[in-house]
């Protein structure tokens, strides 16, 4: 199955709505790094932007977030995903540029963004309370 493909029966225009917004994000943030008025700030803006995207992608395809923290998105591992934007945009590009390198560079950008959902950190599991009497063996103390 492909990358891109809906994971768990989300809505299908919404995950169509979901990569295209991605690919921009992806070329936005492949731009944001060159150019006279790029600078760090920008840089860091636009990969927080694109990982913002990333992790909407991911529910658009139908994709749980699995107990994952969508606001801790700056922990997550997001290295693999900006290679993936960079190496989308510049498919799209020169001598090498035709349909079949998009799609590949967009495959592999969809990839990259469900693999960077799942390195979000976790929800800690709600604290069972050991004075509980509902939890107590028995008739309790």
């Amino acid at each position: 199955m492909p990358s891109h493909a809906r994971l768990g029966g989300g809505d299908s225009h919404a995950a169509g709505r979901g990569r295209q917004r991605l690919k921009l994000a992806a070329v936005g943030y492949f731009n944001a790094r060159h150019g006279v008025d790029a600078d760090e700030q920008l840089a860091h803006a636009a990969a927080d932007f694109l990982c913002q995207i990333a992790i909407e992608f991911v529910v658009a395809l139908g994709g749980p977030l699995k107990n994952r923290r969508a606001d801790l998105y700056r922990q997550g591992d997001s290295e693999m995903l900006k290679i993936a934007a960079i190496a989308y945009a510049s498919a799209r590009h020169g001598i090498d540029a035709d349909v079949g390198m998009a799609r590949e560079g967009l495959a592999i950008l969809c990839q990259a963004a469900i693999d960077f959902v799942e390195t979000l950190p976790r929800e800690d599991p709600p604290k069972r309370s050991t004075t509980s009497p509902h939890l107590q063996i028995g008739e309790g103390a």
